[in-house]
């Protein structure tokens, strides 16, 4: 490839990147959605860390639970709820009682206090098929509607467990009766994942696919038009004779690219740096015990021996990656642009860009579920599906830093050879199909001699 057909991308990149950048209404929505995301990133931790405070702080009023046992159980396993729930009900007692629904009520009217009773009452009785329990609020009961629903759907567990233990069945076995079972698939010598691992390693991917697909929604136009709106223009005569065709349309494509990458660099830099900066604060004001579960998942899976998943190295490189992907759909959509022989013909050009982004996000989206090895191989090397996958998987550590390397390289030869289309495609809809130049430069060479 000869260093002339590219002389001057330099300067056609320099002029693009300050006219993009310069405008007013660029560095307001740039500086003004960077603070935006920054306060909604705090807001997240601080939010998380409020909800932490309220669940630890927030206990059950209820003192006494006066028990009405009509079900002829042979044992009322209330020694399991406490083991279970005592941090949620520290003050929490039961007590059986021989006396009617009626009885009671009128008993605890008469000997509570004037703030009210927090006392509730609770009758066991046969049903038609197994056991009904119902729960009753004295008249003059503090206690609310929602936290009594909450007590009886948590001793619910009590009536599980005692119909078990009054079976006769010992209590060793009733605990394995009891034992859920889950089914684990691993490799050898690898280490189980706890659930939260498991869901941040199956939607961080998905993130990144959606991340790179409302990159290309929001950018994929804007390089049509920056590829094909000098075409009609008597300026581009003048930009030909300082550069070629290859170099003219690769310094406008890798301009704007630079310009949405910086974009969205500040926009999720913004985001990240106010959770972080949120998670300090919510630690420091909110709440001391608060704990970040997102950042303990990241931490746990980044130390792992062995694995480069959720590393610094691996995150580093998965950014590139986001970059070299968005930059393989910006070359893409100047390409298809360079068919456009007018600016009134762009629209209908750039909808089959739009047809093939849609096609690579859902080809990288929904052909994994399949899971077959052979596919995702497939899926990995074609850099249509391949710019929204990499991201993901390098990051999570779906594929070896080998693999990450070739599939690289195989995206970024890509991104070249359709940079060198794009300028083939360009250079003969100037001079052959689109402006006309070629017969103005005759008629000037002819008027000059």
């Amino acid at each position: 490839m000869s260093s002339k057909l590219f002389r001057g991308w330099k300067d056609v990149f320099r002029f693009t990147f300050t006219q993009g950048v310069s405008g007013k209404n660029f560095k307001l929505a740039t500086m003004g959605l960077t603070i935006l995301l920054f306060i909604v990133g705090m807001a997240i931790s601080i939010i998380m860390a409020y909800s932490q405070k309220k669940d630890a702080t927030e206990l059950s009023p209820i003192e006494v639970v006066h028990i009405i046992d009509e079900s002829e159980i042979q044992v009322l396993y209330l020694d399991g709820f406490m083991e279970v729930y005592k941090e949620n009900y520290p003050t929490l007692s039961f007590v059986q009682e021989k006396s009617t629904v009626q009885e009671l009520n009128e008993k605890l009217l008469k000997d509570s206090d004037e703030e009210g009773s927090k006392d509730v009452i609770l009758q066991i009785g046969k049903a038609d098929k197994g056991y009904r329990m119902t729960l009753y609020l004295p008249q003059n009961s503090v206690i609310k509607e929602s936290e009594a629903e909450e007590l009886l759907e948590d001793i619910t567990l009590v009536m599980e467990q005692s119909k078990l233990i009054s079976s006769g069945i010992p209590m060793e076995k009733l605990v394995l009766m009891m034992s859920s079972i889950s089914t684990t698939m691993l490799d050898a010598g690898e280490e189980e994942k706890g659930i939260g691992e498991e869901l941040v390693i199956l939607l961080l991917p998905t993130l990144c696919m959606l991340f790179i697909y409302m990159m290309n929604i929001v950018y994929g136009q804007g390089m049509g038009n920056i590829v094909s709106m000098e075409k009609n223009s008597k300026l581009m005569e003048m930009m030909l004779t300082l550069t070629q065709p290859y170099s003219l349309i690769f310094g406008k494509i890798l301009a704007t690219t630079c310009i949405a990458i910086m974009q969205m660099t500040l926009w999720v830099g913004g985001l990240v740096v106010g959770f972080l900066l949120g998670d300090v604060v919510a630690q420091n004001v909110v709440y001391p015990e608060y704990t970040n579960d997102l950042l303990e998942i990241f931490r746990l899976l980044g130390s792992k021996e062995g694995s480069t998943a959720f590393s610094i190295g691996a995150f580093i490189i998965a950014f590139l990656t986001v970059c070299l992907a968005f930059l393989f759909y910006c070359v893409l959509a100047g390409l298809i642009a360079s068919f456009s022989a007018k600016a009134e013909t762009l629209a209908q050009v750039m909808s089959y860009y739009t047809i093939i982004m849609v096609l690579g996000f859902f080809g990288a989206y929904l052909l994994p579920l399949q899971e077959k090895e052979w596919l995702n191989t497939l899926l990995r090397i074609c850099p249509l599906t391949s710019a929204y996958m990499l991201p993901g998987d390098i990051v999570v550590g779906n594929i070896t830093v080998a693999e990450s390397i070739l599939y690289v390289a195989i995206l970024m030869a890509s991104s070249i050879a359709l940079v060198i289309a794009a300028g083939k495609i360009y250079k003969n809809q100037l001079f052959y199909k689109g402006t006309g130049l070629k017969s103005r430069f005759k008629k000037k060479n002819k008027a000059e001699a």
